[in-house]
């Protein structure tokens, strides 16, 4: 008797498993397991409501007028990002303690110590914030590309992961 019950239960498991996994047992936030489903999400990480304005002197830069997103799947978790390029005429510190105070102001929190503890001239070249957007979170990163151009985007994995600075 005892051998049926573990058989019929090691049976009962197995199948059990099987349907999680292909049913859909990945459990994502509906947003979709892969690039191709992220249409939603990237309206939503994209919006003019999310991305924080830049500061005065910034202009885009030539060539990238208009905001790109891009979905990855290389890492084996998808995730997307909404890119925009600047080019400013102020210092580092200028642009790093404008992005704090409307960060704040948008509801973004520092993502990490380095973000939030560094004074301004001695940021990272990545300075982070995170918020939850829509149900799941959002990084908003700014990063020098070189001394007077700036990247700012606003990052989302699409399984609900937070994303990492």
């Amino acid at each position: 008797m005892p051998l049926i019950v573990s058989v019929g239960a090691v049976l009962c498991a197995g199948e059990l498993g099987a349907a999680c996994f292909l049913g859909g047992g990945l459990f994502l936030d509906g947003t979709g397991t892969g690039c191709e489903e992220s249409g939603k999400r990237t309206a939503q990480v994209s919006s003019a409501s999310v991305v924080p304005p830049p500061p005065v002197g910034a202009t885009l830069l030539e060539g990238h007028e208009e905001a790109g997103s891009e979905c990855m799947e290389d890492s084996g978790a998808p995730w997307l990002a909404v890119d925009r390029h600047y080019r400013f005429t102020g210092d580092r510190e200028a642009v790093v303690i404008h992005y704090r105070r409307v960060a704040e102001k948008g509801g973004w929190t520092s993502s990490g110590p380095e973000s939030a503890d560094a004074s301004a001239s001695e940021a990272p070249s990545d300075v982070c914030f995170e918020k939850d957007l829509a149900g799941a979170p959002a990084l908003l990163r700014l990063h020098f590309e070189s001394t007077r151009t700036f990247l700012l985007s606003v990052e989302s994995s699409l399984d609900g992961e937070p994303m990492e600075c």
